[in-house]
């Protein structure tokens, strides 16, 4: 039997004793109240007697007709009650009381009969006589009569406290049997639901070596074993993926290490020849000027001109292979003082063009210094690249706390680029301005972008053509 099953079982149990002991209680009180009408009819007879008593004596006294027809009245009325109380009165002894009852009543109405018929408007001697006797056995009926009422009321009275007192121990018998049947369904219940509980909750915080929780082991076939079941199912489950996804963890690692010995030997080698061409041209161009023309003389610089592309190409690519194999020493670091040694380097290749700017305070951070200088200076340099054409340029660096982050922010008045190429901003050898508009191999982004993740933080860009951009990094506090 499940558990879901026996706590059903275990909430319909006691509605079921609820319904019984209220049809119990219901037809025990109405039995009770039947007792205490026979006691009230008891009663009734009672008072009945002594006004049949007292209305003979006052029709002897009188001899009005009216105490006479009372007299009838009530023994008529004592005959009826006896023959109900001969159908209703159930008890061992009450039909033998009843009995006599009746025949006492019955005598008592004889009597009073046999006086209503000595009725005469002048009585003789002899006939006071005779009605003094039937007064005194009529008086020896009427004692006779109120003893076995008194019996019966006695009688009723005692059945009545006695069926109280079994109605109560049914009660509270079908109250403790209720009590003991939810304790013997609940004790099981609630020891398997503690069990189950202790050992899944054992299972998932007992792990492998590889971090994959054991297999439990609960018996049985209820919803708890369901349970551990589909656990060690989602576990093999889990164990399969974590294999899988450690294998293809180790083939990319191994292809990323592989990619970078690549571009970094590919560009240790290129390197070389590279200058060997802008060497071997400048010594032509230097040694047979005089023998070219402009069409050749120009045609060497563009060999010269592209060889130094070439080699800025591979610099910022062995750059970009370095900033992903760095590994990070953080320290803290004074932002504010690092910005301006980052800028009083590139300032320096201006040759003093107009330029405005400005830098708030800006909060420490907890960083590697190496990689935040990078930071800085592409972020920098970029604003002073693409807002050469300004007069003055104007270039902003701010920073503000957002929760536990520091956003720092540069700003400047430059090209701009437009908002619908955002997302394209920090993708590697991805541009968004001619070459012959602004130099560049569009790889300091992709560098930023790769820093800052290392932080754990995140760059973003703004920016509108011809009205600036702004690009901002979060760093945490800690």
């Amino acid at each position: 039997m499940g558990i879901k099953t026996k706590l059903k079982l275990i909430g319909i149990l006691p509605l079921l004793m609820a319904i019984t002991f209220g049809i119990t209680a219901y037809r025990g009180h109405a039995n009770i109240s039947e007792l205490r009408d026979l006691t009230a009819v008891a009663d009734g007879m009672l008072d009945q007697v002594e006004q049949l008593q007292a209305t003979v004596q006052r029709f002897l006294e009188t001899r009005a007709s009216h105490y006479r027809i009372q007299a009838y009245l009530l023994i008529d009325s004592l005959e009826i009650q006896a023959y109900v109380a001969g159908q209703r009165f159930e008890y061992p002894a009450a039909p033998t009381l009843v009995s006599e009852l009746r025949r006492s009543i019955t005598h008592t109405h004889w009597l009073v009969m046999e006086l209503d018929a000595l009725y005469l408007p002048m009585l003789t001697a002899a006939d006071v006589v005779q009605t003094q006797q039937l007064a005194r056995r009529f008086q020896i009926e009427i004692s006779r009569v109120q003893p076995i009422l008194h019996q019966l009321r006695l009688l009723s009275h005692h059945h009545v406290v006695d069926y109280s007192n079994q109605l109560w121990k049914i009660e509270f018998i079908l109250i403790i049997t209720t009590a003991i049947l939810v304790l013997l369904l609940m004790i099981p219940v609630l020891y398997r639901i503690a069990t189950a509980l202790h050992l899944l909750n054992l299972g998932a915080q007992t792990q492998s070596l590889n971090g994959i929780p054991l297999p439990l082991r609960i018996n049985g076939s209820d919803e708890f074993s369901q349970l551990a079941r589909e656990f060690n199912l989602m576990s093999q489950r889990l164990a399969q993926a974590e294999q899988s996804r450690e294998i293809h963890m180790a083939e990319l690692e191994n292809a990323v290490k592989d990619l970078e010995n690549f571009s970094y030997s590919v560009s240790h080698d290129l390197r070389a020849p590279l200058r060997a061409i802008d060497g071997f041209v400048a010594i032509l161009m230097e040694e047979y000027a005089p023998l070219l023309d402009a069409e050749g003389l120009r045609l060497f610089a563009v060999v010269s001109t592209n060889a130094k592309k070439m080699e800025q190409l591979i610099n910022d690519i062995l750059a970009l292979s370095r900033a992903g194999r760095l590994e990070l020493e953080p320290t803290q670091i004074e932002m504010t003082a690092l910005v301006f040694e980052v800028w009083d380097t590139l300032i320096e290749q201006q040759h003093e063009r107009p330029i405005v700017f400005e830098c708030a305070p800006l909060p420490r951070i907890y960083g590697d210094a190496r990689a935040l200088r990078q930071v800085w200076q592409n972020l920098l340099g970029n604003a002073l690249k693409f807002s050469a054409g300004c007069n003055p340029a104007r270039i902003a660096v701010t920073a503000q706390r957002e929760g536990n982050m520091i956003r720092y922010c540069v700003t400047d008045n430059g090209a701009g680029f437009d908002p619908a190429y955002r997302d394209k901003l920090f993708g590697l050898f991805l541009r968004l301005h001619g070459m012959d508009e602004f130099e560049g191999t569009g790889v300091g982004l992709a560098i930023v972008k790769r820093f800052i993740q290392k932080h754990h933080g995140e760059v973003t860009g703004i920016g509108e053509v011809g009205k600036g951009a702004t690009f901002c990094f979060t760093l945490p506090m800690t």
